[in-house]
């Protein structure tokens, strides 16, 4: 069947991941189940999967994060696929790399009351973006001298969600998801999905594509598309029941 699909790839269409036999994981957080469909990872670097069972409220368990102080996260999975073309054809065009991570808001961080509320959970999602790319954009126009050539915004720095109008909403399998995309120049993209799952928690669903020697955009391929069809396909086989 993996044959068959990888006759009909072109560089316009190339063949990703495959979701109709894809086995299941599941994570149980604290009573809440997460359940999703995960496609064979294929990417070189290890597949990472956390224990089933987690105890959202151990803090121990969290990574503080370094660029701000208004959270802290546990990498649950970590996976990728690559995108080919038809054999004998361009290989292997890209990939898109999957993170998966609970979020904790660190207990001193008290400018939002509750996540569960859709404006509150906007206003912590343009906190956790400036502090994450805001931050790099800010150290390299500090340190300009680490880059081997002059910096130019459009191709260097990162464009990020900075007002609630850059932020999508949408409702699949009955979560309700906050979504973005966040871009540095032509040939970087990253697609983020974040939803709730108690006042101080969080999942995001990070996807980063990327190519291989090739540009991202490029009227040669459609990579681009490609991933953005998996994503939303990946999605659709999310499954959150909150206790």
């Amino acid at each position: 069947m993996r044959w068959l699909r990888r006759l009909n790839a072109t560089k316009m269409n190339p063949m990703g991941p495959d979701f109709s036999s894809a086995p299941w994981i599941n994570f149980n957080l604290s009573g809440r189940e997460l359940r999703l469909r995960c496609p064979p990872h294929e990417m070189d670097g290890p597949f990472v999967r956390y224990a089933e069972a987690i105890n959202i409220y151990q803090d121990d368990i969290f990574e503080p994060w370094k660029t701000c102080n208004t959270g802290m996260s546990l990498r649950l999975l970590h996976a990728g696929w690559v995108f080919l073309d038809r054999p004998f054809g361009a290989g292997e065009l890209g990939y898109v790399a999957l993170s998966i991570r609970l979020n904790r808001r660190d207990p001193h961080y008290r400018k939002i009351d509750s996540m569960l509320y859709p404006e509150e959970m906007e206003a912590w999602i343009l906190t956790y973006a400036d502090g994450l790319w805001g931050y790099l954009n800010r150290d390299l126009e500090k340190y300009p001298e680490r880059k081997a050539t002059p910096i130019i915004p459009e191709r260097d720095f990162w464009h990020y969600p900075q007002t609630r109008d850059d932020i999508r909403k949408l409702t699949i399998n009955g979560v309700h998801w906050f979504t973005y995309d966040v871009e540095r120049g032509k040939d970087e993209k990253d697609r983020l999905w974040h939803t709730p799952i108690s006042e101080d928690h969080e999942l995001v669903f990070d996807f980063e594509g990327e190519p291989l020697g090739r540009k991202y955009y490029s009227e040669d391929h459609d990579l681009d598309g490609a991933i953005e069809r998996t994503v939303k396909e990946f999605m659709n086989n999310v499954h959150i029941k909150l206790d």
